[in-house]
């Protein structure tokens, strides 16, 4: 006969300073919940103000990236700091240049498309500006072998 033993989890004590648990999840909610008002407009056949609710949800979310610590972020957190908030803003970017290139389109909206666009387009010059930079700071890739450590041996 074998009993089995449950035993409860333990939960650490809550000081009186810290957040409720549903407060790290709140950045994450509202740009999820911006996303999906800006999906129901644009299946309402209001493709601009649901593509520019879109854009505005992402950028939220990269400016909170930016300027919460991970603690209070919940799953808007996924890689580091940069790479998640060059990948919100690169995507906000992009859809408010499609939401503001499509036509019929006055002339104003047509500047803006454009600001987008070659902000866009600088971005992504400049990304690869520094990785240029930071292979040739690496040296060329060679290989190297240390003696005695699979490299070929000499006689």
């Amino acid at each position: 006969m074998s009993t089995e033993v449950h035993r409860r989890r333990r939960r650490t004590p809550r000081r009186k300073g810290t957040a409720p648990h549903w407060l790290a999840q709140l950045p994450y909610l509202i740009v999820l919940s911006g996303v999906g008002a800006g999906l129901t407009l644009c299946a309402f056949n209001y493709f601009r103000k649901g593509s520019g609710l879109i854009a505005a949800a992402l950028l939220i979310g990269a400016l909170a990236r930016l300027l919460l610590p991970e603690s209070q972020l919940g799953p808007l957190a996924v890689r580091s700091r940069s790479i998640d908030c060059w990948t919100l803003v690169i995507m906000g970017e992009m859809v408010a240049f499609v939401a503001l290139s499509i036509p019929p389109m006055h002339k104003t909206g047509l500047l803006l498309a454009g600001a987008f666009g070659v902000l866009i387009l600088l971005v992504l010059l400049a990304r690869g500006v520094k990785l240029l930079i930071a292979k040739r700071r690496d040296g060329p890739p060679g290989r190297h072998v240390v003696p005695g450590e699979g490299g070929p041996e000499r006689p």
